[in-house]
């Protein structure tokens, strides 16, 4: 029988904080939409499907439980009747997103695993969607990759999944020096910013959801041109479209350095698709203000240096795994409290192509949650030579829907520049 970690204060958290939300928008249900083309597959098949996975997949057949130190995974046996359905939905790509919108508001059971799989159909003539949603308590991104790689693709060993950390030691022994250097990083971004704390326009529970896709091509472009990562470019073009976007609807924003958080993926092999979150978030702040693309990407690209250390993963690694909870607890509320709380960002890669049965999935894109507190969250998701981009925005940042297109306006410029600079 596998062992895991106990719940983390981060997943308590993603737990307990949507109890303060005044809206089902701001739920903390996550997922991701799997786009096949060919027929209709019969509901029933789909779930025996399921049902012949689930024995690995823990995370699948787990609850959280009990509050604070009390808090458990206590197994739970899923039954497919209760989770997988099929909806129809009416013509049309709009229609399907808004059936995706209202089906994430729906709340979770107490009691059993919080997880679900609609089969929706009707909105294309030749092909279906699967949407998957889970609870970020339970699941984190790299789950749910773990898990869509276990149910609709090829079998692969658990060191080969997309959903394992590079350069993450199964026991990390970091040494003093970078223990010191780690924590200066981590206090350094504690300081509170106030950013999005605005009297006239103060922050809500209701949100946009909007998607946007572009060429994963483009990402490669710029990052090999700038010797940066693809995530590199991913953040240089989020930070270039919230400046545009908030010199005229944000001046709070504008001109300012734009604090981020990103997920630090720190998940072993052996814990593939175990219950719970598996990543640290770290904050940095990206470079704001009248700048060029290539100035935001140099500076980017140096912010994130430390976080593809294996020294640094090392020290994370040691603070989910062996910090006391009560220290794991302050480090939580600190990095969430009201003036400190901002935007994440995360960034997802689908190694493996996917399929049910004969019918092939096309594309995917994500589901990001968004709780209260914060402005915005945003995640990436690359599939096949899709780069597929979920934006969830607070209502109350006016203009806030047009984030997605300036994203996309961005990623483009660089690419182009990219391409002119090789040429």
């Amino acid at each position: 029988m596998r062992t895991f970690l106990a719940p983390s204060p981060a997943d308590l958290f993603m737990r307990d904080v949507e109890r303060r939300a005044e809206h089902p928008d701001a739920a903390s249900t996550i997922g991701a939409v799997l786009h096949l083309t060919g027929a209709v597959p019969d509901l029933a098949d789909l779930r025996q499907h399921v049902a012949a996975r689930l024995a690995g997949l823990p995370c699948m057949s787990h609850i959280l439980s009990g509050d604070g130190p009390a808090a458990r995974w206590a197994p739970a046996t899923p039954d497919t009747e209760h989770h997988i359905r099929a909806q129809h939905v009416a013509a049309g790509p709009e229609a399907l997103d808004a059936a995706v919108r209202e089906l994430a508001r729906e709340p979770w059971p107490e009691g059993v695993p919080a997880w679900r799989l609609v089969l929706l159909h009707g909105h294309a003539p030749d092909g279906f969607a699967l949407l998957y949603l889970t609870h970020h308590s339970v699941q984190d991104g790299g789950n749910i990759i773990a898990v869509l790689e276990a149910l609709f693709g090829t079998p692969v060993p658990a060191e080969r999944s997309a959903t394992v950390a590079r350069g993450v030691p199964h026991a990390p022994r970091p040494r003093l020096r970078q223990v010191v250097r780690s924590t200066r990083m981590l206090l350094r971004y504690f300081g509170k910013h106030h950013l999005w704390s605005s009297p006239d326009r103060p922050l809500s529970s209701r949100r946009h959801t909007l998607w946007t896709q572009a060429p994963a091509a483009w990402l490669r472009t710029a990052a090999r041109n700038a010797d940066a990562s693809t995530n590199d470019v991913y953040l240089t073009a989020l930070a270039h479209a919230i400046e545009g976007w908030a010199n005229t609807a944000w001046p709070r924003a504008a001109g300012a350095h734009i604090p981020v958080m990103v997920p630090i993926n720190l998940r072993t092999a052996d814990e593939v698709a175990v219950p719970g979150n598996r990543l640290f978030l770290i904050r940095l702040d990206l470079l704001g203000g009248a700048r060029s693309l290539g100035q935001r990407l140099a500076h980017t690209r140096a912010v994130t240096t430390v976080l593809k250390s294996a020294e640094h993963k090392a020290v994370l690694r040691a603070a989910l795994t062996r910090l006391p909870t009560r220290a794991f607890q302050r480090l939580v509320a600190l990095s969430t409290a009201p003036g400190r709380l901002t935007l994440a960002a995360s960034y997802l890669v689908m190694r493996h192509r996917l399929h049910y049965g004969d019918a092939e999935v096309d594309r995917m894109y994500p589901l990001m949650c968004c709780p209260p507190g914060a402005p915005m969250a945003v995640a990436l998701l690359v599939y096949g030579e899709t780069a597929s981009v979920c934006f969830r925005i607070d209502e109350a940042l006016l203009g806030g829907e047009s984030l997605p297109a300036r994203w996309r306006q961005a990623l483009d410029e660089m690419s182009t520049t990219a391409e002119a600079a090789a040429d």
